[in-house]
């Protein structure tokens, strides 16, 4: 899942309900993720990182959370945060969880930011980034 970087606003209003919606439905997640069906697969949570200078959002795979309150995950994505690279093993809190997702029969399952960047691309960028993703999407 080696995306590129994409920046938004704080006070992205369609932004800040997708991550909203993301956390009150974490609950569909941790219910596939714990007991997965056949035709479910690539679990991935985004979670946020800051420190005093920085915000970013990453993805992360190979999740492992056995020891709540801390997750443990793989940073899956390209990263601009210091001292966080791509294959980094990394702990973190639920709270820190600003979207979620998974592939069932091969279309995406949450990615609400996934959904919000992808309905402010034109309808060119659009099919393009539709091409190129590891997943359909239902509408």
């Amino acid at each position: 899942m080696r995306d590129a970087t994409v920046k938004f606003s704080d006070d992205d209003f369609a932004m800040g309900f997708a991550i909203e919606e993301a956390q009150q439905s974490l609950i569909i997640f941790f219910d596939a993720f714990v007991s997965p069906k056949k035709n479910q697969e690539s679990f991935l949570l985004k979670i946020k990182l800051e420190n005093s200078k920085t915000v970013e959002h990453i993805w992360v795979a190979d999740i492992n959370a056995s020891a709540l309150p801390l997750i443990q995950g793989t940073v899956a994505n390209e990263t601009n945060f210091p001292n966080i690279e791509f294959m980094q093993r990394v702990e973190f809190q639920l709270s820190q969880v600003t979207d979620w997702m998974f592939i069932e029969d091969g279309f995406l399952v949450g990615g609400y930011t996934i959904q919000v960047i992808r309905s402010q691309l034109n309808a060119h960028d659009r099919a393009m980034y539709d091409a190129n993703a590891p997943y359909k999407f239902k509408n």
